[in-house]
């Protein structure tokens, strides 16, 4: 008798949109011929929070491995005994399950989701194309500059939109003060030191608004700094994500001066209750916002353009209205995670037909001297930590 196939999730367990997108894609998947699985990768270095949100994966288990100080081809044999043989799909995410392809044959149709406009992911795709049967970009952006990177691999990139279930309800005018949220890591990346000067400029043009921060991050404590304790700001370190929806229903307009995102959860969360995106003016952000019709942008770290977008939203309640109904009306058309999520099993559904022939030989492109399959992984690692000490 055949093994039943089965659709393997390899993902970073830390808090982030990629875990949303998995989370969210196992939870709303319709019965099918696959088990599914997921395995969580944790490297011992990275110092990210763990992700608290259930998966609803058939099977869960956690993989935990010490880059850079493992040889290569321990961790990748490891993850490989982990995942175990096929039949059926393995989903690569991040670098340690691509890196895996090279070392080890895993028996499965590859397939690779690109989570952001980032050179990090396109250098990923291009250096492992030989291995991986499939791509898949959630946003046109993307889409477009992998085709762009590997034109000849155009029959199999798909663009598949992920899906966030839709909030039962929106938030309601208030005639108060606006009310912005953001939700995402604390760090430089986000722009996050941004804000702060934003509320100067908007408090200088005698705007009244509040704030709410949902997040952590190495830039926490430096923004509260940077902040004074203003008494319109409220903080929140840590959230669900229903209750991060429930709380963005309370407000009015969602704020994200990122420096570079992919297109972005939280802000389509934020959209589906209702909110108005003020957003960093990036090309696969600009998808959300439908020419300006349901967000708006700023030019990345300007904080007056952000300002006057926010001033514009204050003063002009009714458009405010129109822009918020609008941006809940796309993520209902666009990013239901009922229709979404089926898009995804369509194409794991294919995973016979899109197989093809592994190269005999794959080019190695990572490791030094010591990440050899002969060298013992423990003197690897002796060695390594030694150079690290010294």
């Amino acid at each position: 008798m055949t093994a039943r196939p089965d659709v393997v999730y390899v993902l970073p367990d830390k808090m982030g949109g990629v875990f949303s997108i998995v989370a969210n894609l196992l939870g709303h998947r319709t019965p099918d011929e696959f088990a599914y699985r997921a395995v969580l990768t944790r490297n011992q270095h990275d110092r990210d929070t763990l992700s608290t949100m259930p998966l609803g994966a058939d099977e869960e288990i956690v993989f935990d491995y010490a880059l850079p100080i493992e040889n290569l081809y321990a961790v990748a044999k490891r993850l490989s005994r982990m995942i175990g043989p096929g039949p059926g799909v393995l989903i690569c995410n991040d670098f340690v399950e691509l890196l895996m392809l090279t070392v080890v044959d895993p028996g499965r149709t590859v397939v690779q989701i690109l989570h952001g406009d980032y050179d990090y992911y396109y250098d990923l795709a291009a250096v492992h194309e030989p291995l991986v049967h499939a791509f898949v970009a959630y946003s046109r952006t993307v889409y477009e500059k992998l085709i762009d990177r590997l034109p000849h691999r155009r029959d199999t990139i798909f663009w598949l939109p992920y899906g966030i279930p839709i909030p039962p309800a929106a938030r309601r005018p208030s005639p108060g003060p606006l009310r912005l949220i953001f939700v995402g890591r604390l760090d430089e990346s986000k722009g996050v030191f941004t804000m702060p000067e934003i509320d100067r400029l908007l408090s200088e043009e005698g705007v009244p608004v509040s704030w709410t921060i949902v997040g952590t991050g190495p830039a926490r404590d430096a923004l509260r700094a940077a902040w004074h304790n203003a008494p319109n700001v409220r903080w929140t370190d840590a959230a669900t994500p229903i209750a991060i929806v429930a709380l963005c229903a309370e407000h009015d307009v969602f704020v994200l001066p990122s420096h570079a995102e992919g297109l972005s959860v939280a802000t389509v969360e934020a959209m589906g209750a209702g909110l108005v995106p003020v957003v960093s003016d990036l090309p696969s952000m600009a998808e959300l916002l439908d020419g300006g019709r349901t967000g708006l942008s700023a030019p990345i770290g300007d904080a007056m353009s952000f300002a006057r977008a926010i001033l514009s939203l204050a003063g002009d309640r009714h458009g405010l209205e129109t822009m918020s109904r609008a941006a809940r009306q796309l993520v209902i058309d666009r990013f239901d995670i009922r229709a979404c999520a089926a898009g995804y099993q369509a194409v794991f559904s294919r995973w016979r037909e899109l197989k093809r022939a592994r190269p005999a030989h794959p080019r190695r492109y990572y490791g030094s001297r010591l990440d050899q399959p002969w060298m013992p992984n423990a003197a690897v690692k002796l060695i390594r930590s030694a150079l690290r000490w010294t």
